[in-house]
């Protein structure tokens, strides 16, 4: 039997030991998991069933496919004629041919020794002959005797060698009706530029002037062909503000986007409402005015500083026409809309959420101003609908700024930056359990400010870390651990007081270690990193020699075990990079703009399986939506929605959002100004 095929078989046994279905691709890999009606996952070609009872029904559906049944230990496949039993025990290949016949064999050895001298007498006889070696040459006859005496035998020669084995013939199919597949790409005429695979499958039988059982499908033998297509179908899903040019775009997306179930919440402009709060159901493609809360041609511009789901409710910072920005609330389960509370009332804006917005339990958390006390911590109970100050920090008429620059949940506290008047802009906390409220520490002594989580905050199990500036060394690498209370600087990587400034353009955590950019003084901002288990502080790789490549400054995402980001090696401009944490190597994965910048994720960055979508823009097509597959590396252009230079940036006011395999988000094609625009890719399977 085929080498190949022997492996095929032991790994359909071993993986048929779990019962049912079993399905192999052409990449190896299998799934022991039917759908609802025990046909096939995926794009599979070889299944498995534990009897012939387990066979589906043979039609066209399962015309040419290939099952492996235990009970029998052997296949069927569905042909024409209904299922026919596949035999792997065929004829053997032909022997092969004998090998060429051994050297000769060495003459045997001369007659014994002389005998005594005697009287003359008659000649001796000859000798005996040698004895023959294996096919080898007849030993040499004895010698013949002395006058009067007796001749010996001569010893035999040696044997011959044996001839080398023939070479085996090249292995072939055990049988003609053993099933072969191919895999190829399809032909770029067919457009599956998401992708795609044509899969070739027949006997290995000799048709159409073929070789039979030679193992290798030829063009003639090819019974069943399947063409698996993948295409972007992109297309704009609605137009809110109808007109031409930017006279005619709703903006949707720019002050709040949020998706509920499978409908989208966003703000957006039709014209004639102003910037109002609406929605868009992915399963029906509506799009409907949600709530028009500044009625008429005012705006409200609903999420400007909050937006938060809790449970079906939206809470979001919006004005109407008397009150001001306050907070209010959407219940998406039945279209009703409310004021959740008039903080400052009257006329005057609170401004809920402009500093921190954030969900314990079922109370938010956030920074609002009544108008006496200054911007301060709130609260709102949503489960009661009461509302509160949580503190005054600084006292009077002054405002402390909770969360202007962190906000981070840790337990049932809140470690927020505040100012309390005298101690500048500080790290503070708020156990939410016990409604206490404390300075975790004065990192700047005095009235100066330390800014702490200005560009930085991120946690690692009970520890933060941020930026800070104590007032010496300038904004450098802070730590806090909240276990007990402990502060203290990390590493000041740009020595002096001038500050490195970590953060300011990516921080990531991958396993232990945090990644972020950092200027060390002389490499300008560069890519560096921290082992949190071990305090090691380290620059990962400086990839504009001196000038800054400022990494992460529009995009920063991590896949696996590899970060990809943007950044300027000082030639190629902002483009594509990528580091592997796991071996420490970098590289440019894209150069999209050559000799210029393409300024990737500029305005949107996802991730999508294994690919990458993002803005960019290649020179000659303004910032469009483009990819790039993690998996084999390739770049691409998806789409050129505003054709020719123009741009149609791709997620400028709405971010795109993921629901099912459809990419939503905000795009201008250049006649109806920034709209809501999908992706998706549409999947076509073609039987031949």
């Amino acid at each position: 039997m085929h080498k190949g095929m022997i492996a095929a078989l032991l790994v359909l046994l071993m993986l048929g030991a779990a019962g049912g279905y079993m399905m192999m691709n052409d990449n190896g890999t299998g799934s022991d998991t039917p759908d609802d009606e025990g046909e096939q996952i995926g794009e599979w070609d070889v299944y498995y069933v534990q009897s012939g009872s387990e066979l589906p029904n043979c039609n066209s559906d399962t015309k040419g496919r290939l099952y492996y049944v235990a009970a029998d230990a052997g296949f069927q496949t569905c042909t024409s004629t209904g299922w026919s039993f596949v035999d792997l025990t065929g004829p053997a290949g032909p022997a092969g041919a004998d090998g060429a016949q051994g050297p000769t064999g060495a003459d045997g050895a001369a007659g014994g020794a002389q005998g005594p001298v005697g009287a003359d007498g008659a000649d001796g006889a000859p000798g005996a002959s040698g004895v023959n070696g294996t096919d080898g040459q007849d030993g040499a006859d004895g010698e013949k005797g002395d006058v009067g005496e007796t001749g010996e035998e001569g010893d035999p020669g040696p044997a011959g060698q044996d001839g080398a084995d023939g070479v085996d013939g090249a292995a072939g199919s055990a049988s003609q009706i053993i099933m072969l597949t191919s895999i190829s790409s399809p032909a770029v005429s067919l457009g599956c530029d998401a992708g795609g695979r044509v899969m070739m499958q027949g006997l290995d039988n000799g048709d159409g002037g073929g070789t039979a059982q030679n193992g290798v499908l030829e063009s003639g033998e090819v019974d069943y062909t399947t063409t698996y297509c993948s295409a972007y179908e992109i297309l704009q899903v609605a137009d809110i503000h109808p007109g031409p040019g930017s006279g005619g775009s709703s903006s949707l997306g720019l002050w709040m986007e949020i998706l509920v179930g499978d409908t989208l919440y966003f703000s957006a402009w039709d014209g004639s409402s102003g910037h109002e709060l609406w929605a868009h159901d992915t399963s029906t493609s509506s799009t409907w005015l949600a709530a028009d809360i500044n009625s008429g041609a005012g705006t409200s511009y609903p999420g400007e500083y909050m937006e938060i789901l809790v449970g079906d409710t939206l809470y979001f910072s919006a004005a109407d026409a008397w009150d001001g920005k306050e907070l209010w609330a959407h219940d998406t389960s039945n279209s009703s809309t409310w004021q959740v509370a008039d903080i400052n009332s009257g006329s005057g804006h609170s401004y809920p959420g402009q500093y921190m917005t954030i969900l314990v339990g079922d109370t938010l958390y956030f920074s609002a101003n009544d108008g006496s006390s200054g911007t301060e911590l709130w609260a709102h109970d949503t489960s009661n609908s009461s509302t509160w100050q949580v503190a005054d920090i600084n006292s009077g008429g002054g405002s402390s700024f909770p969360g202007q620059y962190m906000t981070i949940l840790v337990g049932d506290t809140l470690y927020f930056d505040a100012s309390d008047g005298s101690s500048g802009s500080e790290l503070w906390a708020h156990d939410t359990s016990t409604s206490s409220t404390w300075q975790v520490a004065d990192i700047r002594s005095g009235s100066g400010s330390s800014f702490p989580g200005g560009y930085m905050t991120i946690l690692v199990g009970d520890t933060l870390y941020f930026d800070a500036n104590d007032g010496s060394s300038g904004q450098e690498l802070w730590a806090h651990d909240t276990s007990n209370s402990s502060t203290w600087q990390v590493a000041d990587i740009n020595s002096g007081s001038v500050g490195s400034y970590p953060g300011e353009f990516m921080t990531i955590l991958v396993g232990d270690t945090l990644y972020f950019s950092a200027d060390d003084g002389s490499s300008g901002s560069e890519l560096w990193a921290h082992d949190t288990s071990n305090s090691s502080t380290w620059q990962v790789a400086e990839l504009n020699n001196g000038g800054g490549s400022t990494p992460g400054q529009y995009m920063t995402i991590l896949v696996g075990d590899t970060l990809y980001f943007s950044a300027d090696d000082g030639s190629s401009g902002y483009e594509l990079w990528a580091h592997d944490t796991s071996n420490s190597s970098t590289w440019q994965v894209a150069d999209i703009n050559s000799g210029g910048s393409s300024y990737p994720g500029s305005y949107m960055e996802i991730l999508v399986g294994d690919t990458l979508y993002f803005s960019a823009k290649d020179g000659s097509s303004g910032h469009e939506l483009w990819a790039h597959d993690t998996s084999n590396s390739s770049t691409w252009q998806v789409a050129d929605i505003y054709s020719g230079a123009g741009h149609s940036y791709p997620g400028e006011y709405m971010a795109a959002i993921l629901v099912g395999d459809t990419l939503y988000f905000s795009a201008d094609d250049g006649f109806d100004g920034k709209e809501l625009w999908v992706m998706d890719i549409e999947h076509t399977i073609t039987y031949n």
